[in-house]
């Protein structure tokens, strides 16, 4: 039997939001119990959906989400079942309208009935020390929620 998973899915630009995953995905390692996978939200596709938990991150386009991810979460609504309950985590970065972004994120993965992880993570620009290490803590609150789910 395979371990499960979280899976961390992100759209990046710049950089600065995959920088961001890492960090979450760190965290969420030393949850331990779990295997961690990054992906682009692009690369992701509906059979996916069976990881234990998942982190869905994006740059700020305009405050809002990537296309690509609102494309994912499009093309995830078939199998939106296999999402119902599940530990999601949210993350953006951006240059500004962070929180608008993570609301929007919010609002469309609130469809698949998650068991959010919060508070999401939001970052302006570049991800510094102090910013990585917040990520690292909620990456590792995601792999708690994540082993009490599978």
């Amino acid at each position: 039997m395979t371990e499960p998973k979280i899976l961390i899915i992100y759209a990046s630009r710049t950089g600065n939001t995959e920088k961001l995953a890492n960090a979450i995905a760190e965290g969420a390692k030393s949850a331990g119990g779990m295997r961690v996978e990054l992906k682009r939200a692009r690369d992701t596709k509906p059979s996916d959906a069976d990881a234990a938990a998942f982190a869905f991150g994006s740059y700020s386009a305009f405050e809002y989400m990537a296309g690509e991810l609102k494309s994912l979460f499009e093309d995830l609504y078939p199998v939106k079942d296999k999402l119902v309950g599940k530990p999601v985590l949210l993350f953006t970065t951006g240059q500004g309208g962070q929180s608008s972004v993570l609301a929007s994120i919010e609002k469309v993965v609130g469809i698949f009935n998650p068991n959010l992880v919060k508070p999401g993570v939001a970052v302006q620009g570049a991800p510094n020390d102090t910013d990585k290490a917040r990520a690292r803590e909620m990456g590792r609150k995601l792999g708690e929620a994540g082993k009490k789910a599978k």
